[in-house]
């Protein structure tokens, strides 16, 4: 067995580019590299994409120093490869007499047969190495591209005429898993190594976990995206829970409470108390919820001149409205002459932000400024911030806003508006959509800016990258030290399957209770029985029968207190099984308080 004070963490990612971005995936990135700065501790950043481009662009985060270099990388089959995978040969190369080089920005390799091109090489350097795509010639009933990373064959593509493109990932240099589809549509998934095909990339990659996935390792797994590896990942596990799961209107999608009900792991993460409430209220959960918020280390520029408003945000008017900000500071610009907005970001809706502008005539006053690397800069220069927003898990803009002295009026949506701005106080929170109620709350900040300037500070003081750290470095410990141990040759069964559920995973607790229940059944234990059947009602909420059982084994213990407790739960929230029980056992509540007055 390993050290105890060792832990290899995975986070999962289904994939990674200069397209995929936000808050959500810069703070899975800094999660990797405080976990990289603990002792004993392994990170592995896990991609559910096999390509060359998914390699590049991790070696991209590490050349930009996005993530420590400290962090590894691999593809879901490299992860869970089968020990003993039968290999099978790589596609054969054409057999070529002579060779062309040419020189430029891509060196080009063209292999020559009796001297016509049979095969062509583009070389070009990259973060990962160098990248070699191989163009076969000699087939032209279809296009074949091979790709390599420092000579290492890594995928390659063969397309057909008929709309049908077939893909092969290779580990090692050996072919393991072949994808075709057609039209774009996935048509057969099949793995060498397993030995079986799929018609759905989930199912895939589920049945990979369930095989081959290391087992001593702790797993987080972020938001719903990739939570349907949940339930076949056998090692600990952790779900970070962002903002995805619910819908515009609050509501949790079905689909996502499906799956965070389901989750067996050790613990499920959020980045703000408001939020943990919300899921207590809403989702019958399993798993423990804890809150680690995220952080912030920006630190205002000492003596910038505030004249302006600003927002920071990426440029997706769907979910952040900033139509509406400018909406909303054209009615009342008038009145504060001297401010102007200024937009940092980028994004799909630059363009419907720019004709706006245009249609209000406002571009002198309005600016689309592009994207900004140094919030710091642009809020310690700001009078106070708008950070619109339909759902937002935590807001990191709002955080670093703050943390700069600068107010920030958002929307009064769930999470991290309502967990970090105090209307009246650091800033305003206004009702979606509600452009008149945004310009009024502008007017009444701009109006008394240093009353609220001066309450900023105070409101970010919990949010330290130390106190970030520790709460990681913490959780990691727990559940290191918690690891669970069944010993199957223990002399006394009950008293092992009690220990052990003291430290059992979520995903085995169910079985463990059945288990201890059954050996208190044998030695005739009712306390023990009706102390295994309360935690049942807890593991299953929607479940009448743990319920009815604590009611009868409360009151044959006396426990008449307990057991009226039981019927009301019983009452509340499965009505018409009470009253058919009631209706059968119409003497059960008198006999109940009959005894109770006895005692």
């Amino acid at each position: 067995m390993p050290d105890p004070a060792s832990a290899h963490v995975i986070c999962i990612l289904p994939k990674l580019g200069s397209s995929v971005g936000g808050g959500k995936i810069n703070a899975i990135f800094t999660r990797m590299n405080l976990l990289a700065d603990k002792a004993g501790t392994e990170v592995t950043l896990l991609n559910l994409t096999h390509a060359c481009a998914q390699r590049i662009a991790f070696a991209e985060l590490l050349a930009a120093g996005v993530l420590d270099p400290r962090v590894g990388h691999r593809s879901i089959l490299e992860l869970c490869a089968p020990p003993d995978a039968q290999h099978r040969d790589a596609p054969a190369l054409p057999v070529w007499d002579d060779s062309k080089t040419a020189q430029g920005r891509k060196e080009r390799i063209t292999y020559l047969r009796n001297g016509v091109p049979v095969m062509r090489d583009t070389i070009e350097h990259c973060a990962a190495g160098r990248l070699t795509t191989r163009h076969l010639l000699d087939d032209p009933q279809h296009e074949r591209r091979l790709k390599y990373l420092d000579g290492m064959l890594v995928e390659s593509r063969d397309a057909f005429g008929d709309g049908v493109v077939e893909k092969v990932a290779f580990v090692q240099g050996q072919p393991r898993c072949r994808v075709r589809r057609e039209r774009g549509a996935l048509v057969e998934i099949e793995d060498y190594a397993l030995g079986q095909s799929f018609t759905d990339e989930a199912a895939h990659h589920r049945v990979l976990a369930l095989r081959h996935f290391p087992e001593n390792s702790i797993v987080f797994i972020d938001g719903v995206t990739s939570a349907h590896l949940s339930r076949p990942i056998p090692a600990r596990k952790v779900l970070f829970l962002h903002a995805d799961h619910r819908a515009a209107s609050g509501k949790i999608v079905p689909r996502s409470r499906g799956l965070i009900e389901a989750f067996d792991g050790d613990a499920i993460l959020t980045a703000t108390h408001v939020h943990k409430e919300r899921l207590e209220q809403d989702v019958a959960h399993r798993a423990p919820i804890r809150v680690i918020p995220h952080y912030t280390d920006i630190t205002p520029k000492k003596g910038a001149q505030r004249a302006h408003i600003s927002t920071v945000s990426r440029l997706d008017l769907t979910g952040k409205p900033i139509h509406h900000c400018i909406e909303a500071f054209v009615r009342v610009m008038h009145l504060i002459p001297d401010t102007n907005y200024l937009i940092y970001g980028s994004g799909v809706g630059e363009a419907r932000l720019r004709q706006l502008i245009a249609h209000h005539d406002c571009a002198d006053r309005v600016f689309l400024m592009g994207h900004t690397s140094q919030p710091e800069g642009v809020f310690s220069s700001s009078l106070f911030s708008l950070a619109p927003t339909i759902t937002e898990g935590f807001g990191l803009a709002l955080l670093e806003s703050l943390a700069c002295d600068c107010p920030v009026i958002s929307h009064d949506v769930d999470y991290g508006p309502r967990e970090l701005i105090r209307s009246g106080v650091n800033g305003e929170l206004v009702p979606p959509g509600d452009i008149e109620a945004l310009a009024q709350a502008i007017l009444k900040v701009h109006a008394d800016h240093a009353r609220y300037a001066a309450a900023c500070a105070a409101s970010v003081e919990r949010y330290s990258f130390a106190r970030y750290k520790e709460r990681y470095h913490r959780l990691i410990d727990d559940l290191v030290s918690n690891r669970f141990v069944f010993d199957l040759c223990a002399r006394d069964m009950k008293a092992e399957t009690l220990r052990a559920l003291d430290k059992a995973p979520a995903r085995h607790r169910d079985r463990l209770l059945d288990l201890y229940i059954h050996q208190c059944h044998l030695s005739r234990d009712l306390g023990g029985m009706y102390h295994g059947f309360q935690q049942k009602i807890a593991l299953h909420p929607k479940d009448q029968r743990p319920v009815v059982r604590c009611v009868w084994l409360s009151r044959r213990l006396g426990k008449l207190d307990a057991c009226r407790t039981h019927l009301k739960t019983f009452e509340r929230r499965f009505p018409d099984q009470h009253a058919q029980f009631v209706a059968r056992y119409p003497d059960f509540l008198e006999l109940a308080d009959a005894v109770d007055g006895l005692a």
